[in-house]
């Protein structure tokens, strides 16, 4: 297992609640999906797509910047998640946000704080307009397979959703309102 000490990571999902939280003073782990780096220099991106991977390496990688993926994506630049470290059945997640939230456990973070977390209201993204390969149609965010995943992950580490609207709920997971979390 990587350590990144006891420090709460930061994970931006990619909803259109994340843009007020896009300038928020420099925390201690950041981690973001996909193009998050359009908006933001992260310490950590995970791309679970193959035409994200090969739009972010055309672009051009930064070097300061860990980049990871689902175990058929690996490449000299993207590395494997190392869930399976902690026996979860899904290995690195479902997409790229839940294996940026698999991520924060295997650097040995201590508590999570997902910004831009928007599943049963939209499945719109910040950054709909760059995933031209899936011709307009949005992939659905929210299945229950998925919650399974987060609570399960929640017994290992504190995961607070930051967000106004509370959903269904989420066994071992915290809300927070935006602005509790700004102050």
């Amino acid at each position: 297992m990587m350590t990144a000490g006891k420090e709460t990571a930061v994970v931006f999902f990619n909803g259109p609640s994340v843009r007020q939280f896009l300038d928020i003073p420099r925390q201690a782990v950041e981690i973001g999906c996909n193009f998050i780096e359009q908006h933001r220099t992260v310490d950590h991106v995970c791309a679970y797509d193959r035409q994200v991977i090969q739009r972010l390496t055309k672009r051009g990688l930064n070097e300061q910047v860990s980049y990871w993926t689902r175990r058929h994506y690996t490449t000299e630049h993207f590395k494997l998640v190392p869930i399976e470290d902690f026996g979860f059945r899904h290995r690195a997640g479902f997409d790229s946000g839940t294996m940026a939230l698999s991520l924060a456990l295997t650097l040995g973070c201590a508590e999570i704080n997902l910004l831009g977390f928007d599943w049963h209201l939209t499945n719109d993204s910040i950054y709909d307009p760059n995933y031209t390969w899936r011709n307009g149609q949005r992939p659905i965010k929210f299945t229950l397979a998925k919650k399974n995943f987060i609570e399960d992950l929640a017994r290992e580490i504190r995961i607070n959703i930051v967000h106004d609207t509370v959903r269904e709920k989420y066994r071992n997971v915290n809300w927070i309102a935006p602005r509790d979390f700004m102050s």
